[in-house]
């Protein structure tokens, strides 16, 4: 028999071959063995094999069918596979053999919702609350489950409840902090206080934490290494974002390095590899991180996560670098104690927003985002509605539901009335018969037929996802919570974008994209303007078909697309940045 804790040290002190040769010949004359499938399972996995990792676990469970570890891992595997018939049988079992288990409700919950059985998952999130009150994770697997079906309200609530009982919950404070970003039913001062509130649960986490021995140089002319902390440097949309500014820094005056903690590999890396220092830092710990950081002599360490997935933030507690700022993945407050600055432009975060923030404001000159286009994406092309009147205009929105609340709605309910025949088109995370049918009652329920929602999935292929503007005429923008890549994405596209703007930084990202882009008559400062404004466009075909073809050409013209330009204007702010850390502000 093999002994589990030495096949686990094995494997964590390098000895992967190893243990996979061993095990294999194992099974060869004992294939039904529950604990070497078991182990063969998680080094597949580790590998992110799940299709392998699969069969071992299927032949552990039949050997081992009281063990809930096993069936429990089966059950995650199957769900990783969208197997979810399949992973609700085996999540069921787990909670025969553990009742109430708060994890695998969670998972059950997950594959009735994706299963489209909605009302059942949530009895499965509610019934795993009543059996463990007194445990965050019931509270937020409830409600990160509702803000994936665009539920955002609904999340914040079961949220709070959890914080009533559980006040100083980092993970919940942290649930209620970002999830607060969505509805328009919650004020900006709630806000504010419950990232400071966050922040002070972080920092009693890292009371004791050892101090990096931050460098001492305040030389205020040399050239700044500026650290980039983030877990987007992957093909994601942050990193469309990072690229100008890291790949154009005149080297003379910044000296980039990026620190990266994602597990995911699939190439976005190697641009930023290329251009800079890299340091993969996602198996390092907090400490690990800070040290690397400290080591390395940064002297500006910009945090470009906030409050998303991937972030470390803690890390940053205590300091890691003379100047601590955040910029770009979060369109908030952090409420971090020790974070110095946000970088924002004049437009988000005007003279009078200071109160908002726990962080200092430090603004770059102009549009606070510069944007790398897919320089392969189809060119826009007419769509059916500005060559034949007779076709309805197609109005639509690719941001998540998440974003979309009952203001939001109430304004596109409006459109689609204003603009007789006209049409929605909206993307759903999950595709389900049920949740289309929910998706078309919040408009069916304001007075818009169903027949005029169309809803569209999320898709992994770029190319797809470029395609899917083409059948759109105008994009309406969703807030408080604007849209930041969508918005860039449609406008290369060829689609304009009508924006509100609004009282908060995450409400007022649009107005700086739509001012950058020479965009500003689709800028509304209230509802009844943002429908004007959607009339304005339908009404006149061929004014909407002229600037859909030359809306490409004016972004690739815009500072907004200026990636040199951006970097120099960026290297002013970072500059007057470190002059105030070194007593010689501007």
């Amino acid at each position: 028999m093999f002994d589990e804790e030495h096949l686990m040290a094995m494997l964590t002190s390098g000895q992967e071959v190893q243990v996979r040769a061993m095990l294999e010949a194992h099974l060869k004359k004992r294939p039904a063995d529950a604990l070497a499938n078991k182990i063969m399972a998680m080094i597949h996995g580790a590998h992110m094999e799940d299709e392998k990792a699969l069969g071992y676990l299927q032949r552990a469970a039949y050997a081992a069918p009281r063990d809930g570890q096993i069936r429990f891992m089966l059950a995650n595997v199957q769900l990783g596979l969208r197997k979810y018939k399949e992973s609700l049988a085996s999540y069921k079992e787990c909670l025969k053999l553990v009742p109430g288990d708060v994890a695998g409700a969670d998972g059950a919950g997950k594959c009735l919702i994706s299963l489209g059985r909605l009302d059942e998952g949530r009895r499965m999130f509610e019934s795993a609350i009543s059996a463990n009150p007194n445990i965050a994770d019931a509270y937020g697997n409830y409600a990160t489950a509702l803000v994936h079906i665009g539920k955002a309200d609904e999340a914040l609530a079961i949220a709070r409840s959890g914080l009533d009982r559980l006040p100083e919950n980092a993970s919940l404070l942290e649930f209620v902090a970002y999830t607060s970003n969505f509805p328009h039913t919650v004020d900006n001062e709630f806000v504010r206080q419950v990232h400071e509130r966050w922040g002070r649960a972080i920092a009693r986490e890292r009371a004791g934490a050892p101090s990096p021995r931050v460098h001492a140089d305040r030389t205020p002319d040399r050239a700044l290494k500026v650290g980039f902390l983030s877990g987007d440097f992957t093909r994601h949309a942050c990193a469309l974002f990072m690229a100008p500014a890291i790949q154009n820094f005149d080297r003379s005056k910044v000296i980039p390095h990026c620190y990266s903690t994602t597990h995911v590999s699939d190439g976005g890396d190697q641009l930023f590899r290329s251009c800079c220092t890299f340091r993969d830092l996602a198996e390092a710990s907090l400490d690990q991180t800070a040290a690397a950081i400290a080591a390395d002599e940064i002297d500006i360490l910009i945090d470009c996560s906030g409050l998303t997935q991937g972030q470390r933030l803690r890390a940053l507690i205590p300091r890691c670098a003379p100047v601590q700022a955040t910029w770009l993945g979060y369109p908030n407050t952090t409420g971090v104690p020790t974070m110095d600055w946000r970088i924002v432009d004049a437009l988000t975060d005007p003279p009078d927003s200071q109160w908002q923030c726990c962080e200092r404001i430090a603004r770059i000159d102009g549009c606070f985002l510069c944007f790398s286009p897919d320089r392969d994406a189809p060119a826009p092309a007419p769509t059916p509605a500005v060559t034949n009147p007779a076709e309805p205009v197609i109005f639509g929105s690719f941001n998540r539901m998440t974003k979309v609340n009952a203001q939001t709605l109430d304004a596109w309910a409006a459109v689609l009335k204003a603009v007789p025949d006209s049409r929605m088109l909206v993307k759903l995370r999950i595709m389900s018969d049920e949740l289309l049918r929910e998706a078309q009652e919040l408009f069916v329920s304001r007075g818009i037929e169903a027949s005029r929602i169309t809803a569209v999935p999320f898709t992994q292929s770029a190319q797809e996802h470029a395609l899917m503007y083409a059948r759109m005429d105008v994009a309406l923008d969703a807030f408080p919570y604007n849209g930041t890549t969508t918005t860039c994405e449609a406008s290369w596209m060829g689609v304009p974008v009508i924006v509100l703007a609004g009282d908060s930084h995450r409400s007022r990202v649009g107005l700086s994209l739509n001012t950058a882009l020479g965009q500003t008559d689709l800028i509304a400062p209230d509802i009844e303007s943002y429908v004007k404004i959607a009339q304005m466009l339908a009404a006149d075909r061929a004014a909407l078909g002229r600037r859909k073809l030359g809306l490409r050409a004016a972004m690739n013209a815009s500072i907004l697309c200026d990636g040199p330009g951006y970097a120099r204007r960026f290297e002013q702010t970072l500059r007057g940045m470190w002059l105030d850390c070194c007593g010689k502000a501007r």
